[in-house]
């Protein structure tokens, strides 16, 4: 037999008010994923393959990435420009040149399977790999942005919020990797750039 179904009251009040959808929160979101890849496409191809010219000229498909993604037609273009900044910066930039550049056991979207604080947890790393001291690099980018001053305090909160992940990403390297470790978080919308080692 069919279910009985009634539909449910409205709350006190009058009509229930739709929930809106934060279309710029994702339109972000989508923004740093493609930027992520980008990134990595970068990192594989090696950074003497990337100028700023190529990066620009890639702005069609970024927009075409985004717009699969879900980003609507009205952010297409800003979010294309935004993707464009990101990596022209961070060719512009030694820092990110130098995580870009080539090293030992590098690899891109590593991804690492474990057992931390009693469950079994996946993570992906958007990069990793060991220096010219041994030391083994754990680095995860953000496409964050911040307009105004004051960018080392928001720096220094992002770092406060993504403090545990990134111990987590620690955790279960230290697993495979015995060497020191050493992580970052990178910023390539502001250059940004905060390190630290996993018991500080």
């Amino acid at each position: 037999a069919a279910a009985a179904w009634r539909p449910q009251a409205a709350p006190e009040g009058g009509a229930a008010e739709a929930v809106e959808f934060d279309w710029a929160g994702e339109t972000i979101r989508h923004l740093g994923t493609v930027v992520h890849r980008c990134i990595q496409r970068l990192a594989e191809d090696g950074i003497a393959a990337w100028d700023a010219d190529r990066i620009r000229a890639g702005l069609g498909y970024y927009r075409r990435a985004l717009q699969r993604l879900g980003v609507p037609e009205a952010d297409l273009e800003w979010a294309g420009r935004r993707v464009a900044e990101a990596l022209e910066n961070m060719i512009d930039d030694d820092r990110g040149r130098w995580l870009l550049g080539a090293h030992r056991e590098a690899a891109n979207e590593y991804a690492v399977s474990g057992v931390y604080d009693g469950a079994l947890i996946n993570i992906v790393i958007d990069r990793t790999f060991v220096d010219d001291s041994d030391t083994r690099w754990i680095i995860d980018y953000k496409t964050s942005s911040h307009e105004g001053g004051a960018s080392g305090e928001f720096l220094d909160r992002e770092q406060a919020r993504y403090r545990d992940q990134m111990h987590t990403y620690a955790a279960l390297m230290a697993n495979l990797d015995a060497r020191p470790i050493r992580l970052a978080l990178y910023f390539p919308l502001l250059r940004g750039w905060r390190e630290w080692g996993p018991g500080e």
